[in-house]
């Protein structure tokens, strides 16, 4: 019931800014609510960073079930992008439209490529790490609540809502292209792939491996669903596991976003259930603003999943 309310609440945000925006009439503030997307972006994953911070005993955590936190990651998000780009070597041959705008990138070389492909996600990571940084070593953010970051995705979600209606997207298709559909299937198949190869790595069961990813990059969720349950070490793997996917994906977008169209399939599923929040706006930056609603529909699925199937596997 709570997962049903927080994304209850999130839909309003979006709905309440595709209200104002049409009040407001399509062509005013379309440089202001983009500003602000930005702005809002940085400071949330900035304070994610001090929220992350402020979880008692963190850095103890990271010490002792890092490297195992690290393999499940890799392997998890490993199996999702083979998935994903299977499926869309399938069903989204060269010739048909995607319809995804990718702009276009000049010759350079290797090491301006390279640039161009990190400077972004190193700077969000590096926002992160800022906010970390400050909640490890300083007084200064000991006023912070974990639900600061919560509201903050609701202003990010009106001022998307606004964007919407400024790039004069339409909700009308969503379900028309079954690629689109099966986006949560390619997540899960790919995840529990690579939680199934984990098993054979790790010392953890099967069962275990696949419900420590089954957050999808939900990291609170997951975390705190799995301690609640009784195990408390695999919350606590789950935790800083679905925290490193989420931290990935901002490295993976824009890389996906520098190859091409085809691309989107594993942008997006990497992404997980943050691909309604946190990443969207990285997703649609990088693969267009035509994308935005595949992208809510497959992280709205998502969060409804990791609830519902995590308890299965413990």
């Amino acid at each position: 019931m709570d997962t049903l309310w927080y994304l209850a609440r999130l839909t309003l945000a979006l709905v309440l800014g595709l209200g104002f925006a049409r009040a407001l009439g399509a062509e005013r503030f379309t440089r202001a609510a983009a500003y602000a997307q930005t702005f809002l972006v940085w400071l949330l994953l900035f304070f994610m960073g001090i929220n992350t911070g402020g979880i008692e005993g963190i850095t103890s955590q990271f010490s002792s079930i890092g490297l195992t936190a690290l393999v499940l990651t890799l392997l998890g998000v490993g199996g999702t992008v083979l998935v994903s780009l299977l499926v869309s070597f399938i069903f989204s041959p060269p010739a048909a439209p995607s319809g995804i705008a990718i702009a276009r990138r000049k010759e350079q070389s290797l090491l301006r490529m390279a640039y161009d492909i990190l400077k972004e996600p190193l700077l969000l990571v590096g926002i992160v790490v800022l906010g970390l940084t400050f909640r490890l070593t300083t007084p200064l953010f000991s006023w912070f609540k974990s639900s600061f970051v919560t509201y903050l995705l609701y202003v990010l979600l009106f001022f998307v809502g606004m964007g919407m209606v400024h790039r004069k997207i339409s909700f009308k298709g969503v379900f028309s292209d079954i690629r689109i559909i099966l986006l949560p299937i390619y997540t899960i198949v790919g995840t529990y792939l690579g939680a199934l190869v984990a098993s054979v790595i790790l010392p953890y069961t099967a069962s275990q491996t696949l419900g420590m990813l089954s957050g999808f990059g939900w990291y609170s969720l997951s975390g705190i669903m799995i301690s609640d349950l009784g195990f408390p070490i695999l919350g606590s793997i789950s935790f800083l596991a679905n925290l490193l996917r989420e931290s990935l994906s901002f490295f993976l977008i824009p890389f996906f976003g520098r190859l091409g169209s085809r691309f989107y399939y594993p942008a997006a599923c990497t992404a997980g259930a943050t691909s309604m929040d946190v990443t969207l706006v990285l997703l649609s930056s990088h693969f267009g603003t035509r994308t935005m609603l595949g992208s809510i529909y497959h992280g709205v699925i998502m969060s409804l999943a990791a609830p519902l199937l995590i308890p299965l596997f413990f």
